[in-house]
Formats: structure tokens, C-alpha cells, sequence
């Protein structure tokens, strides 16, 4: 698929979802109509692309599309800084909306820097390290 493609299919699409997301919040299937108008003028192959990235049916794909960016619009993980993103080739998460992933988890605790005298464990009460000479105990306590 063509990055420039991609890109104004995303944008026409995400400011018919956001122009209409008052509407959306009276009767949810109103805020669709724009962006389901978008979609239908895509051509033919763009439109295979589209489905196969998103794994489903051809027949399903424009709803889909349409669903997933509105509550992607509506949840806060899609904007239109999401286009500028792309059009500086910058990550972001319009992608995973799109192809209906959840929100990645966020990681709790960073893990201990790496280092070439010291071997990484996981213990009772969290990451510490041993020298590389030994090996991480088997009962997550460091002998000092």
C-alpha cells in the first residue's frame, strides 16, 4: 500500500468520523455516514489492501474501518495529530486502531541496565544483580 494513499484515505476519513462526533454521541451510528461516504469513493484495490491489513471481508471492511476510527476518535487514541505523525513518518497508533489491536500495556518498572560485570535476576523483592561469575539463585536472594 502507498504511504500518500494511506495517508489522505486516513485523514478523509478521520475528519468525517471527528466533524460528526457530536452527532455520534446522540445516535452512535450517525457519526459513521461521513466517513462510511469517504470509504465508498476508495477504489477497488485500495480497498482489498485495506481489508487484508485489517483481516476481514471486503463486504465488512468499510463498517469496520468506520467503527474501530470513531471509537478509536472517540476514546482519545486517535487525533488529528495522528495524521501530522504519519506525515512525518513518526510513530502512532492510528495503525493499531485501525487493525482493531488494544492499547498496549504499559510497562510498570523499567528492568536494571544492562552491564558486562553484572548478570540480571529477579528476586522476591525485584530485579537485582549478581557478578557474572554466578549464576542467579534459585530462591530470588543474593548472597553477599
Amino acid at each position: 500500500m502507498k504511504n500518500n494513499v494511506l495517508l489522505l484515505a486516513a485523514a478523509v476519513a478521520l475528519i468525517g468520523c471527528q466533524s460528526s462526533q457530536a452527532a455520534a454521541k446522540r445516535a452512535p451510528d450517525a457519526g459513521l455516514e461521513g466517513c462510511l461516504g469517504a470509504v465508498r469513493v476508495w477504489n477497488i484495490s485500495f480497498k482489498h489492501d485495506m481489508a487484508s491489513f485489517m483481516g476481514t471481508s471486503q463486504e465488512r471492511m468499510p463498517t469496520l474501518f468506520c467503527q474501530r476510527l470513531a471509537d478509536g476518535v472517540r476514546s482519545g487514541r486517535v487525533s488529528y495529530s495522528d495524521i501530522n505523525r504519519l506525515q512525518l513518518d513518526q510513530p502512532t497508533e492510528i495503525w493499531m486502531v485501525i487493525k482493531g489491536k488494544p492499547k498496549p500495556a504499559k510497562v510498570t518498572q523499567a528492568p536494571a541496565p544492562r552491564s558486562l560485570k553484572f548478570r540480571n535476576c529477579s528476586g522476591v523483592d525485584g530485579a537485582f544483580q549478581v557478578p557474572i561469575s554466578q549464576k542467579c539463585p534459585l530462591s530470588g536472594w543474593a548472597n553477599h
